[in-house]
């Protein structure tokens, strides 16, 4: 979706670099090119990653950024997408020599953004352990990665909850010996994959308000809906029920994956779910197919020629 806005971007320096946000909706969007190029990634391969993963969160919107001569379309990601984003970079794939400024984006860049958005600048930075300072943790948990097979950020939740932290830069200086420690034990015990109930249960924080769908406005106006709250009749429109994720949403299916991603087996409810979505479209085909077989019923007219009646001779 292109947007022609006369919003001004908001500069967000970043270690030397200069991000911005965008506010669309009054939902902040981030736009992307400064991202990636700030840590030395090539542009039309995150695109196009962008493009796929996150289709439903991107808009384009029309924009003169600080420093440009004109106004161009800007490729946005929503400022919520963008941790997701952050951490399908494999930091262990890319150039040595970027490696740490990419972990430093993974690690700061959304909170910095985020505090901007709230705050207009960053105040009491939560960080308590700089990014040199916890090269050793990042180079244990790229071992962890490689010989295990693990996602970066599934390796980063394991010291989450070994710490009961939220973000990696809240470790003390102290704690990075004992998180780099944790990590070797996992590799050589296999405490991950071998003993998962000795695991602590991860904290988790499901929310889906019924306002979650007003992101997908565009869709579902363009389908007959209206804007969900709970004052309003919600108009859900029928074809929401079934399609592909960039049509058709699913405030359950993407439920059903963020359960996945911390850890739960949910492969019955994603059977369920899906053969739900399926059997819908089919009724829908169906009901759609008698409609038009049917639709013009009220127009037709038969037409008879009726003999008149006998002649009786008396």
């Amino acid at each position: 979706m292109s947007i022609a806005t006369q919003i001004s971007a908001i500069n967000v320096p970043f270690h030397g670099d200069n991000l911005y946000l965008v506010s669309h909706d009054g939902e902040a969007q981030v736009p992307m090119r400064p991202v990636v190029e700030g840590m030395g990634l090539d542009w039309a391969s995150q695109f196009t990653k962008i493009k796929s993963r996150f289709k439903t969160s991107v808009v384009m919107i029309t924009i003169q950024l600080p420093g440009d001569n004109q106004r161009r379309e800007v490729v946005c990601l929503n400022l919520r997408k963008l941790a997701g984003w952050l951490h399908t970079i494999n930091v262990g794939k890319v150039r040595p020599e970027l490696r740490e400024k990419v972990a430093r984006y993974q690690e700061e860049c959304d909170d910095v953004l985020y505090q901007y958005w709230t705050k207009d600048e960053v105040k009491n930075p939560r960080k308590k352990t700089t990014v040199d300072e916890r090269t050793p943790l990042r180079d244990a948990v790229n071992m962890l990665v490689g010989k295990k097979g693990l996602r970066y950020d599934d390796a980063y939740n394991m010291v989450h909850q070994r710490f009961a932290i939220d973000s990696i830069d809240e470790l003390e200086l102290s704690q990075i010996p004992q998180a780099v420690e944790y990590i070797h034990r996992v590799v050589l015990d296999g405490e991950f994959l071998g003993k998962q109930m000795e695991l602590p249960i991860p904290k988790m924080a499901i929310n889906y308000p019924i306002e979650w769908w007003n992101q997908y406005g565009y869709i579902i106006k363009r389908r007959g809906g209206n804007e969900f709250s709970h004052t309003n009749v919600c108009r859900f429109p029928q074809k929401l029920l079934f399609g592909f994720a960039d049509e058709a949403p699913s405030a359950i299916w993407s439920m059903i994956n963020e359960l996945a991603e911390g850890g739960c087996d949910v492969s019955a409810v994603k059977l369920e779910y899906l053969a739900h979505r399926h059997f819908s479209e089919v009724m829908y085909r169906k009901l759609s197919m008698i409609n038009q077989m049917t639709s013009d019923v009220d127009e037709m007219s038969v037409g008879l020629r009726i003999s008149p009646p006998a002649k009786v001779w008396q």
